[in-house]
């Protein structure tokens, strides 16, 4: 698979792609180098309708960390396809759209960005999301070991609406797993986010119970 992807990414004419259009189609074409011959397609479609997801391919995750640093070194002297890339990924939304799309952002250099990168990931985010591509995203850049938000981000987020106090959960999920504690204001957002979803409910208990 990752030798099929390999030459996939270095037979693709990349110099011809100067916009989101060729470069998304590039990458649906990526993903499936990345497959498995036998996977059973009947499993990613439900799984594609589970999540509203507009794809489903099953790509796994090491050669998506393969296309993601690709894209990173190939455009480093064009960092303004990346930035533009990352919310178009997010707005396509297929599952292998979004994990990328979290590697991505997570490695990409925060000095490109004109915003706190937690403020880029909620910028991008629409009204609904899948709670697990939200909390993918949020490891990725506790991976990378990118600051927390301070209290004043996390308040304002809050206020916000519920796909965005939802957000600050799995932050300070995320925050609680390095730290193993919660300061009160914390534990309050915590208590107060919004929303019945299986992801939150569990998060919640798991931090009650510490």
């Amino acid at each position: 698979m990752s030798s099929n992807l390999d030459e996939f990414l270095s037979n693709t004419n990349w110099s011809k792609i100067n916009n989101n259009k060729k470069l998304l189609a590039i990458l649906r074409e990526a993903y499936t180098c990345g497959v498995p011959a036998m996977i059973a397609k009947s499993l990613t479609d439900r799984l594609k309708d589970a999540g509203k997801y507009e794809f489903y391919l099953g790509t796994p995750p090491k050669e998506l960390r393969t296309i993601a640093s690709f894209l990173i070194t190939y455009f480093n002297e064009k960092p303004a396809i990346i930035l533009k890339l990352l919310p178009a990924l997010w707005k396509r939304h297929g599952r292998e759209d979004a994990i990328l799309y979290g590697i991505i952002l997570a490695n990409i250099n925060p000095n490109l960005l004109s915003e706190n990168i937690w403020l880029f990931f909620a910028n991008s985010l629409r009204l609904q999301e899948p709670a697990d591509d939200m909390l993918s995203v949020c490891e990725e850049l506790t991976r990378a070991k990118h600051n927390f938000p301070e209290k004043n981000v996390l308040e304002m987020l809050c206020k916000k609406g519920m796909i965005y106090h939802q957000l600050v959960l799995f932050i300070l999920f995320q925050k609680f797993r390095i730290e193993n504690k919660v300061l009160d204001y914390e534990y309050q957002m915590i208590e107060n986010c919004p929303g019945e979803n299986d992801i939150i409910n569990r998060l919640k208990k798991r931090i009650r119970n510490n």
